[in-house]
């Protein structure tokens, strides 16, 4: 096995023996001052989360991200929107009322997704839910509806996938994250309360990610968790330490007034270092930037967002988003509340 090593302000580990701090900064401990936290199962408003998502196709992943979704739109008083699609070919939109109803194996599977949608809804009395159905592929089906409906978050289930498909075909979940411009928050187990505690955003810490973490940080700031900063170290061609801390500096800065820590962990791969730096602190949950993509080089040697995905238990959330997302936020006067 591997060994790890943890550089911060706290400690640093090889394994499990603790040793002296090497390099790191001292935890930003400011005061919590100018955010206040509802208490448990009150609403509070959150205008980064008025609209969320949930594709699914009535499995039992599906059902605990509806849980999870159903349990956040409570806490922040927003509307859950469930999205069945159908997968049927592309030409089907643009054939004739009288001709589709030739078709009595799709106006089946319809009236069965429908019927399915109303029965899950049934199960969530005073939650506010919105169901549609949809004709395209799920990726394409997700994208339009995040589109023309505004949607804050997609919050999805995943059965995880391994080996080669993970690269080549991948699960529905791994195309939405790989398409679609828009935080997700992906699910393995249920979500036990729309509250998390501690959070990881793992990063390289460039100059721009720093429009993704405050993204993250507006989305996840109403829950005041304590921020856990990660950088892994893959490799002697990463940076050196006091580099890396370096960059790390304004993102402490931009944590305020949360409370923040910074870490540089070692391991053999991000994917992995994550996961065991996570498990290792006992976070609630993971977070990634997925904003700049390379189709190349993920084809070429993977994606860390997707392995992340379908290797976690822990929720993991990728953070991304569109051009209206990002003038929204990043306008100045709602910038200036985000930081």
């Amino acid at each position: 096995m591997a060994s790890t090593y943890r550089f911060s302000a706290v400690r640093a580990t090889c394994g499990c023996k603790p040793r002296k701090p090497i390099i790191g900064h001292s935890p930003s401990r400011t005061a919590r001052a100018g955010i206040r936290k509802a208490p448990s199962g009150k609403c509070t408003k959150n205008k980064a989360m008025k609209n969320i998502l949930v594709p699914t196709d009535f499995s039992k992943c599906s059902k605990y991200a509806v849980d999870a979704a159903v349990l956040l739109a409570k806490r922040f008083g927003a509307k859950v929107h469930l999205l069945n699609s159908l997968d049927l070919p592309p030409y089907w939109s643009s054939l004739p009322e009288q001709e589709k109803s030739k078709w009595a194996t799709v106006s089946k599977a319809t009236d069965e997704a429908r019927k399915g949608l109303e029965q899950l809804k049934a199960g969530y009395p005073g939650a506010h839910l919105e169901l549609a159905t949809s004709a395209d592929s799920l990726p394409r089906a997700v994208e339009k509806y995040v589109s023309e409906k505004g949607i804050d978050i997609i919050v999805m289930g995943s059965h995880g996938a391994s080996g080669k498909s993970e690269f080549f075909i991948g699960s529905n979940t791994q195309k939405v994250i790989r398409t679609v411009h828009c935080p997700a928050l992906v699910l393995k187990q249920p979500l036990k309360s729309a509250d998390f505690k501690k959070v990881i955003f793992a990063s390289s810490f460039n100059k721009p990610e720093m429009k993704p973490f405050l993204f993250f940080k507006n989305l996840i700031k109403h829950f005041i968790p304590e921020i856990h900063l990660v950088a892994i170290h893959t490799s002697a061609f990463d940076p050196p330490f006091p580099f890396k801390l370096e960059a790390m500096k304004p993102f402490e800065q931009a944590c305020r007034p949360l409370v923040c820590h910074s870490h540089i962990y070692k391991d053999l791969s991000v994917d992995n270092g994550i996961r065991s730096f996570a498990n290792e602190i006992g976070a609630d949950l993971i977070a990634i930037s997925n904003y700049e993509r390379r189709p190349l080089k993920r084809m070429l040697v993977g994606s860390n967002v997707e392995a992340l995905v379908n290797h976690s238990d822990l929720p993991v959330l990728t953070v991304d988003f569109s051009p209206v997302q990002s003038s929204v936020l990043f306008s100045p006067s709602v910038r200036q509340s985000a930081v």
